[in-house]
């Protein structure tokens, strides 16, 4: 296997970067038209950049990969998979890494798994290139128009094998868990995701998920004949999703605080006494480091 490693040194701001390398493709490398893509680790994505030819035509060359690691404002990886010409279909994995040098950014690109050297040759030609372009063509957009993927909240989310991936998990609470977990995966198909003995159960569904949790009627009453529920939503930076909510009219319930499992969670009241749990990953922790158990 071959490697290449390319380093340029940006008058643009770190963030501007993370989000043009994970929301903001068209805006510097791939045609508008043609991009699927979410950035969450795990999602496969798709784009075609467009190379015009001496006779006007438009030649369009399709790239396939997905993410392997998101670190907000930090690092971006992901495989690379392009045609003849570029990897051949080799699945080769690109990680660009992001460090703040005052207002400007130094990016560190590795690309690494080429089949053959001269691949390995005609992309070290080449990214220096495009990294030039990339500059060129954010630099005239301005900072701020970089776009966000709409619902993909401030910033890409980290991976927590102790949590699900989801962005919004339902949290219900039921006296008797043992009964809820059997009705849940009998009759809904739930798939049991991760066991917290005696505290709660994480379910997968589709790509979504669920947590039903323990509930002790005596200690927490029913609220309108009904056991407590909450909505869970990940979110890239707690701190000022929290503070944004209190000032637009929410009760805070408890202030962000982390956990032993990898997240940092708060817990407030929408305007209109919803309850919600907001949580942030901050660290990627093996559940059975803290009582949980993977399934």
């Amino acid at each position: 296997m071959f490697d290449l490693t390319v380093r340029r040194t940006m008058a643009l701001p770190v963030p501007t970067l993370y989000r043009a390398w994970t929301t903001g493709w068209a805006s510097w490398f791939a045609e508008a038209d043609t991009i699927r893509m979410r950035p969450v680790v795990g999602l496969p994505w798709f784009f075609e950049v467009g190379q015009r030819l001496d006779d006007g035509t438009l030649k369009r060359h399709p790239h396939y990969g997905r993410f392997l690691e998101l670190v907000p404002n930090e690092l971006v990886k992901l495989t690379w998979v392009t045609g003849p010409g570029g990897t051949s279909g080799a699945e080769t994995i690109v990680t660009v890494g992001l460090v703040s040098i005052g207002e400007k950014t130094e990016v560190t690109l590795t690309h690494a798994g080429f089949a053959t050297a001269e691949a390995r040759d005609h992309h070290e030609n080449s990214w220096p290139t495009v990294l030039e372009q990339q500059e060129k063509k954010l630099s005239a957009l301005g900072v701020e128009s970089v776009p966000v993927e709409v619902g993909a909240g401030v910033d890409a989310l980290r991976p927590n094998r102790s949590i699900p991936d989801a962005s919004l998990i339902p949290v219900r609470s039921y006296p008797d868990l043992d009964a809820a977990v059997t009705w849940l995966r009998d009759a809904l198909g739930f798939a049991e995701r991760l066991r917290i003995h005696g505290h709660r159960v994480q379910f997968s569904v589709g790509n979504g998920a669920m947590v039903a949790a323990e509930w002790d009627p005596s200690a927490s009453p029913a609220t309108g004949g009904r056991p407590p529920a909450t909505l869970m939503i990940r979110v890239a930076n707690i701190d000022r999703t929290y503070e944004r909510a209190l000032a637009m009219g929410a009760t805070g319930v408890s202030s962000p605080t982390d956990h032993p499992y990898g997240e940092r969670q708060a817990v407030l009241r929408d305007p209109a006494g919803h309850s919600w749990t907001l949580t942030q990953t901050i660290a990627d922790v093996d559940p059975a480091s803290w009582g949980g158990e993977l399934l």
